[in-house]
């Protein structure tokens, strides 16, 4: 579904991610890790062809990203950025239902099959009651929450989400992975995270970012005291199935 080729990405100046190669496949659930300022947004980005890399290329379906038609692109790949800017009021529906575009024919309005699949997404993220009311009066969580929803209705073959437990309660955190990780079972699902212990939970697949050095792979390949230790810069130990930094 999505692969790279000597993937480079940059902050200015600042070399983030070098030399990536690397393939995500449908059935797949990657959680990207490390620590602030290591890629992770920068990346997802350039995966769904928002930024341009410094070096290397990314492909969907074997063609290069930046070669799509912004339609067909749409249907390939979504992304849910970390933070949600509304710049008017709406309803929690249309916020939803606007991700329903990339599969209309012409202007169409919303049809039977927009409307049960935004209803749908809405209720498999706990808001289905929430469709009547105004996105600028939700919290961040239940925000994101609404974002995720539009991701679903927009039911690319490649999702990317930057961050979305970030304003999530221990309890909504949970429900949202489990909802990822069922995702992953009809789309190629790549998450970015700070929570360690998430991705050893719920993900197939690691993408580790340390300094000028990356490590891919399963959870239990990739996800070691050293390579957390320098990836993180502090240390690591086993606690069950679980790591606790010190």
């Amino acid at each position: 579904m999505l692969s790279t080729r000597q993937l480079s990405v940059a902050a200015g100046h600042r070399a983030l991610v070098d030399k990536l190669d690397w393939q995500v496949r449908k059935g797949e659930l990657w959680c990207v890790l490390g620590r602030n300022g290591s890629g992770k947004t920068t990346l997802l980005h350039t995966l769904a062809g928002v930024l341009s890399p410094a070096a290397g290329e990314v492909r969907l379906q074997n063609v290069l990203v930046t070669a799509i038609e912004p339609a067909a692109l749409a249907r390939l790949r979504g992304l849910m950025p970390q933070v949600q800017s509304d710049a008017f009021q709406d309803s929690v529906f249309n916020a939803v239902a606007i991700a329903r575009v990339p599969h209309r024919l012409g202007a169409s309005w919303d049809t039977s099959e927009d409307i049960d699949a935004v209803g749908g997404a809405l209720a498999r993220v706990g808001l289905r009651n929430r469709m009547a009311d105004d996105v600028t009066h939700l919290s961040g969580g239940e925000r994101q929450r609404v974002a995720l929803a539009a991701l679903m209705v927009q039911s690319p073959d490649l999702m990317l989400l930057d961050e979305p437990v970030a304003h999530q309660d221990v309890g909504h955190q949970l429900e949202v992975m489990r909802l990822l990780r069922e995702l992953s079972e009809t789309h190629a699902v790549v998450v970015s995270c700070h929570d360690i212990n998430l991705a050893v939970r719920f993900a197939t697949h690691v993408l580790l970012l340390g300094d000028q050095v990356h490590w891919q792979g399963s959870v239990e390949q990739v996800l070691d005291e050293d390579r957390l230790s320098r990836a993180f810069a502090c240390q690591f130990s086993r606690d069950g199935l679980f790591w606790v930094a010190h």
